[in-house]
């Protein structure tokens, strides 16, 4: 099989956190800090760090990922990051964790993360800029 014609893995879970905490010993992940607003006192926003968690199943061999970051209407793609993944047969669970610094938006609104394998996007997960006012 070729890139082209690799079946879509299936998404088991895409969660945006704070911080994702691994144990050495039996490489169980923990999530800490799980979101879907942040709040933001000024613009732009700098976020020291996200981490968006990923877990794939049902893959065949290697497939190029990419993980990007955007306004939910396209106009303004913040961040994007990629990488290959492989699986060693079609049972086998690819976890990655995509760890990112000073990721900055530049106005409240409704984003999203967008996840693609072979440039196919096969999972989308929105979250919302808010605007809070100092008291």
């Amino acid at each position: 099989m070729n890139k082209k014609t690799l079946p879509e893995p299936t998404v088991l879970a895409f969660i945006i956190c704070d911080t994702v905490v691994e144990d050495k010993l039996t490489n169980k992940k923990s999530l800490i800090g799980l979101f879907s607003n942040v709040n933001a006192t000024h613009f732009p926003c700098t976020l020291p760090v996200i981490n968006v968690f990923v877990s794939l199943t049902g893959g065949h061999g290697e497939y190029q990922c990419s993980l990007s970051c955007m306004k939910d209407d396209g106009s303004n793609e913040i961040l994007k990051l990629s990488g290959p993944i492989k699986f060693e047969n079609p049972l086998a669970i690819v976890e990655s964790n995509f760890t990112i610094g000073g990721a900055s938006f530049p106005d409240a609104g409704i984003y999203r993360f967008e996840f693609s394998c072979n440039d196919i996007p096969i999972i989308s997960r929105k979250f919302q800029v808010i605007e809070r006012k100092n008291s």
